[in-house]
């Protein structure tokens, strides 16, 4: 199991340990390497700090890429973990590498000094927790940061990312783990979008990027003014606008160039102004 350890964002080293290897075991590889007691780790994963018994495997949960805190005096490391299972609960729109949907990870940090080194006083349960502030508060464990306010925020786990590199995340899409058949093309994918509708209507990524392309090119969409432009249940139950508008990226870099253009457009419109009619401007 290949481990890289982030030495205070500025130094980073890769440590191999055996499959299976405990946190006891981990701490002990990092304080020799560094020179350092290992009583004097504190392995700090997701908020939770993790006991010497703890199994190194069982770190990787659902994401790809696991970022664990160590502190050790005033010295703060980063573990990344790259052993990935199949699948997650997050996902993503990767902007930066992969330009498409992909499996998150969820982090934490601490919303004042920005590092991981934190405890929660409990773990998130919903999406609310992660997606609203000041929901769950922490303990900051950072020298000189008494901080208590935590800041959720998630990465695209398909490969390594630095600490700005954070990706908008998709809380419709999800795995299809009741196997429920597309609303659309009825066949049984996954991961699905679910809409925000009381019938929880289910549809496949590909279906999902056809009817936003459909929509769009009628210029159906709905401008809303505390979500925005958007679209509601394909199957047109009420009060089911998608929220999060990031969604939107699955129609890929041409055609949501062309989705904002639109909603500036409308919301111009929605305001009492006019729309430049010279050929190709439709300014404001």
């Amino acid at each position: 199991l290949l481990v890289y350890v982030r030495f205070n964002p500025s130094h980073g080293f890769p440590v191999e340990l055996e499959q299976g290897a405990s946190v006891a075991e981990l701490k002990e590889t990092v304080g020799h390497l560094q020179g350092i007691q290992p009583d004097r780790l504190r392995v700090i994963f997701a908020g939770r700090e993790l006991l010497g018994m703890g199994i190194v495997k069982g770190f990787n949960g659902i994401t790809t890429l696991t970022d664990t805190a160590y502190r050790i005096g005033t010295l703060t490391f980063m573990v990344v973990l790259t052993e990935a299972k199949a699948h997650s609960s997050f996902y993503v729109f990767c902007k930066t590498v992969c330009k498409a949907i992909q499996p998150g990870k969820l982090c934490v940090r601490c919303r004042d000094c920005k590092q991981g080194t934190l405890t929660l006083s409990r773990g998130p349960s919903c999406w609310d927790d992660v997606l609203l502030p000041n929901r769950i508060h922490g303990v900051c464990q950072s020298q000189d940061c008494d901080g208590r306010l935590v800041e959720f925020y998630l990465k695209c786990a398909a490969h390594p990312t630095c600490d700005n590199d954070t990706s908008a995340a998709l809380d419709l899409i999800m795995l299809n783990t009741r196997r429920v058949p597309c609303i659309a093309c009825t066949d049984i994918m996954t991961p699905v979008l679910v809409f925000q509708c009381a019938e929880r209507h289910v549809i496949c990524l590909e279906c999902f990027h056809l009817y936003c392309v459909a929509r769009l090119n009628e210029r159906q969409f709905t401008q809303e003014p505390l979500v925005g432009y958007s679209l509601p249940c394909a199957a047109g139950c009420p009060d089911s606008l998608i929220k999060e508008v990031h969604h939107f990226q699955v129609l890929g870099d041409e055609q949501y160039e062309r989705y904002q253009r639109y909603a500036a457009e409308e919301c111009v419109l929605q305001m009492g102004g006019v729309l430049c009619l010279a050929p190709g401007c439709s300014c404001g």
